[in-house]
């Protein structure tokens, strides 16, 4: 328990809405939960509130399977909270279009309170015309319908973003440097550091650090020449560079950069760049509504007859196929 007087008995705890939809990431929604749980509990006492909402009042599944139950259902829920927050992980077009959950929403920022998202929760927040001129952030598979369909919205593509009324994570442990942010405001320092200290983790303090520069961490361990290679080939997915070109942006050998990529990838740099090209597209293809030969065209293919015999070579399926089923 922290030795601290600004925490007085008989404070009123903040309340906090944590709202699951259908598929929400359970990593996200403990990286919100906990930091709340161990600060009350190193405090000594309840700084913070949750409820747990969803559209029906019924538990919710996460994308893992686990069930959440309800505290209450939105419809029933008049209470106006400190912070709210959209709980969310695959993309879900029927929840991100409710109209009952952006009224909720909005009436809930009309009130003065602070809204807040998991991944594509941004994307539910910006349906309610929530995120209009707000810095935000969404996962990175999402960023591309996000900004076509949001241009208004001020997408930075960081881990986590925070203003003074909204905060917004790109997901998973994201949510946590969210939460340890947030509560810096509502509290101070020496807590956060605590609550750190708790989860082995040495937080991050401002939002500027990228998703991309966190996702080719990895391949920065092995060879900084491989992560530039991979970075210029994720900012180049519409206009593929040649592997010459990528060579001499990275200053090696086109036979040096093979070699890189067979070693540490286990395959060669052109099955590497398709590779991703092709995930791209299936990202496109299950969850936006762009049509197919626009999505071959910003996959980086000349053509939809050859996007498509590419597709079905390395996905064993259609493109038209998942556009109507869906994977998982």
């Amino acid at each position: 328990m922290l030795d601290n007087t600004k925490f007085q008995p008989g404070i009123d705890p903040q309340q906090v809405a944590l709202l699951l939809v259908p598929g929400f990431s359970m990593v996200g929604f403990s990286a919100t939960v906990e930091p709340m749980h161990v600060a009350n509990r190193l405090a000594g006492q309840r700084l913070y509130k949750w409820s747990i909402l969803t559209a029906d009042g019924d538990a919710a599944a996460s994308s893992s399977g686990f069930e959440v139950p309800a505290t209450v259902s939105i419809a029933q829920c008049d209470q106006t909270f400190d912070l709210a927050i959209v709980c969310s992980g695959f993309f879900n077009r029927q929840t991100a279009t409710s109209k009952p959950l952006a009224n909720w929403l909005r009436r809930q920022a009309r009130r003065g309170c602070t809204m807040g998202a998991i991944s594509t929760g941004s994307e539910i927040l910006a349906n309610a015309g929530l995120l209009d001129d707000h810095r935000c952030t969404i996962h990175w598979e999402n960023e591309e319908s996000f900004r076509e369909n949001h241009p208004a919205a001020l997408l930075t593509g960081g881990i986590f973003e925070l203003s003074n009324s909204r905060i917004t994570a790109a997901g998973g442990i994201a949510a946590l440097d969210m939460m340890l942010n947030w509560i810096a405001r509502t509290n101070d320092a020496r807590l956060v550091t605590a609550i750190a200290e708790q989860f082995i983790h040495v937080p991050t303090s401002t939002p500027g650090k990228t998703q991309r520069q966190a996702k080719l961490q990895s391949a920065q361990r092995c060879s900084p020449k491989l992560a530039h290679a991979i970075e210029l080939m994720m900012s180049n997915v519409e206009c593929p560079l040649s592997t010459d070109r990528i060579a001499d942006q990275v200053r090696l050998s086109r036979r040096q950069m093979e070699r890189l990529f067979t070693k540490h990838c286990g395959k060669t740099l052109q099955r590497y760049y398709l590779e991703l090209r092709l995930n791209h597209a299936r990202y496109l293809i299950v969850q936006t509504g762009m049509p197919l030969l626009q999505i071959s065209i910003a996959s980086g293919f000349s053509s939809q007859s050859h996007f498509s015999t590419r597709y079905k070579d390395y996905f064993n399926s259609t493109p038209s196929r998942d556009r109507h089923c869906g994977y998982a």
